[in-house]
């Protein structure tokens, strides 16, 4: 075999892999659409005929949807009256926003025992550039309670 049979050989092996790999991807495949517009096919969380089951049977009158009020969420005993709170607590420093528990490393929430505790170790540990930052996050927590 010289050297011409071997190039064309090699040329003719390269182009059949290049046509077997072309075909083999099934060309391009075209992205999948969202129709915004499209019916949810999700079942619904709560549904109708469960909101109705659960009204009080001491009203007989309302028996139709219609004249139903929709249902209220379901809400823990202990949280009833309550208005629900964040546990974070966020502030700006130096044009970037941050979160003061996550600053101290602490969990957001945190008793402000366990938050004076790892300000005190924060600031045993760090540079003496890093102590505004720590102490504006500590301060951020303590006006949070107020």
């Amino acid at each position: 075999m010289n050297s011409q049979e071997l190039l064309t050989v090699n040329v003719v092996g390269a182009g059949a892999f290049i046509l077997w790999y072309v075909l083999a991807r099934g060309g391009g495949k075209r992205p999948t659409r969202l129709d915004m517009n499209a019916k949810d096919s999700a079942p619904p969380l709560i549904t109708k005929t469960a909101a109705l089951d659960s009204a009080p049977e001491s009203k007989p009158e309302l028996k139709s949807e219609a004249d139903r009020a929709p249902a209220a969420p379901i809400v823990h005993p202990d949280l009833v009256g309550r208005k629900a709170k964040s546990l974070n607590v966020m502030f700006i420093y130096n044009g970037h926003s941050w979160d003061a528990y996550e600053v101290l490393g602490v969990p957001a929430g945190a008793s402000i025992k366990t938050v004076t505790d790892a300000y005190q170790t924060a600031l045993r540990r760090c540079d003496t550039q890093s102590v505004e930052f720590l102490e504006t996050a500590y301060k951020a927590i303590l006006n949070k309670g107020s």
